[in-house]
This record gives structure tokens, sequence and C-alpha cells, in this order.
């Protein structure tokens, strides 16, 4: 039978974002982007010590109902749910975070103004305007009191405007980590999946440098070459991959290890 203190301290660890208090640390923490909508791949995953799962709803068919479902599977971890919403819009905010999520990651954020409205979707009032819903409050009864400074909303850096307007948005209260979108962003720079050119390795370095400057995370959300090259770039939160180009690559190799060995037995 749990006693009060023990309630107490459960109440404190559900209330508590992993996330946030880990990039607090200032080490690189690693995760990946789930696409594929069933609750089994968040369930196997939950357990291997990812630090975090981002939930593609912006890319992917993945949608409310499934990622709900793909949370609640790996609630036994204390790996962090991320979703990563299709617009910076408040209805969608307001439900990721209902069904789980401790951050959202909001794509195409090129201003302040657009870090501030993020922000303040993900906060209730008097500091942003989130509506309440019970759900978000069903297992935590502490979770309005520390939604506000526990939740993360991390703008998506993907575009030549963005990084302009970095200091700007980094500086944004409630903003403590960002993503870069490499593919998105090396587009908008006009050398798409050139993760070598000068444009490209200059804006990322950037990103870092006013990052680092501003005491906020710097993220990269999809991989761009040898993860030891990310970590020392100074990314922080850093993703490992894609469940279906991971997937694709794991049974690609296997296939090809098979082919090479029956093709050695033919020969002897």
């Amino acid at each position: 039978m749990h006693n009060a203190a023990n309630i107490d301290e459960q109440r404190a660890i559900e209330s508590r974002n992993l996330l946030k208090s880990q990039l607090r640390q200032g080490q690189p923490i690693f995760g990946v982007t789930l696409s594929i909508g069933t609750p089994e791949v968040s369930y196997a995953l939950g357990n291997l010590g990812l630090d975090w799962i981002n939930f593609d709803m912006q890319h992917t068919i993945l949608d409310v109902q499934t990622v709900a479902a793909m949370i609640q599977a790996m609630s036994y971890s204390q790996t962090v749910p991320i979703v990563r919403v299709p617009s910076n819009d408040l209805a969608i905010i307001n439900k990721a975070l209902d069904f789980g999520a401790h951050a959202v990651i909001v794509p195409l954020v090129n201003s302040r103004e657009d870090a501030e409205k993020a922000v303040r979707s993900s906060r209730y009032t008097p500091k942003g305007i989130r509506s309440f819903g019970h759900r978000a409050a069903l297992r935590d009864p502490e979770y309005t009191a520390t939604a506000d400074t526990e939740i993360m909303a991390i703008p998506q850096i993907e575009t030549e405007l963005a990084v302009r307007n970095l200091e700007e948005i980094v500086s944004t209260d409630g903003v403590d980590a960002v993503f870069c979108g490499p593919y998105d962003l090396s587009m908008s720079l006009g050398v798409f999946g050139q993760f070598d050119s000068p444009r490209f390795v200059k804006a990322t370095e950037t990103i870092v440098s006013v990052c680092e400057r501003q005491g906020v995370a710097p993220g990269l959300l999809a991989p761009i070459g040898p993860v030891e090259n990310t970590i020392k770039r100074g990314f922080k939160l850093i993703s490992l991959g894609g469940d279906l180009p991971m997937l694709r690559g794991s049974v690609a190799k296997a296939l090809e290890k098979a082919r090479s060995a029956a093709k050695s037995e033919r020969q002897n």
C-alpha cells in the first residue's frame, strides 16, 4: 500500500518532463521518428533506452487516434513522447498535449511571432491560450499546476528566413529547444541534400552558436551523416533516424548478407 510520501513522489515523477531535465545537463540525447501507425512499434521501442520518440503527424499517415494509442503503448517506459504537429495551430497542439505529448515540434517557425504563437498554444491561461481538457490530467492530479513549466514547444528551423530570424526565435520566452529540419533547410538554401555544402554547414553552425548563446538546446530532426559528426557539430537533441528508413536499411543489410552467404556456398 502506498503511503502519502510515495504518492507525492509518484506525482512529482509524472509531472516532470525528463527530456527537459536531461537537456539542462547539456549532454546529447537521442531519439527516433515514427511513422508506422501501430502501437506495437512504440511498445517495442519503449524500453530500449531511447531518450525520446517523435510521432510525426506532419509528413505521415499518423492520425490523432493512432498516435494516442501509440503513446499509451509506451507509457510503461521513461522515453519521452514528442509529437510533430502538422502546423502551428492551436487545435492540433491542444490535442497532441491532451493525449500525452510532453513536447510538440512545430514546423515552419520563421519569426518571433510564430514562436510566440506555438508557446501560447502550449500553455494555459493566463500565460497562454491552451484550453483545459480532462484527459491530460487523468493520471496526474498535478498536471495543470506543472504543465506550463514542463511542456515544451519546440520550433522547427527549416528555412533560410528562420535562420536569419533565429536570434528572435530562440530568445522567445518558453523556447527551450529547437529542431533543425535539414532537408527543408537545405532546399530553402538551394542545396537540397548537400549537407557538406558551405551554405548548409554555415547555417547549421549559426543554429548551434545562437542556441548556445541563448541557452537553448539545438536539435537535428533527421540524420545527415554519422552521428559522431552531429555530436561534434554541437547538436543536443539528435535523431537516429526514422522507422521506415531504418527498417528498410536493416532488411537490406540482412538480405545482402544472406545473398552473399548463399553465393559463397554455391561456389564451394
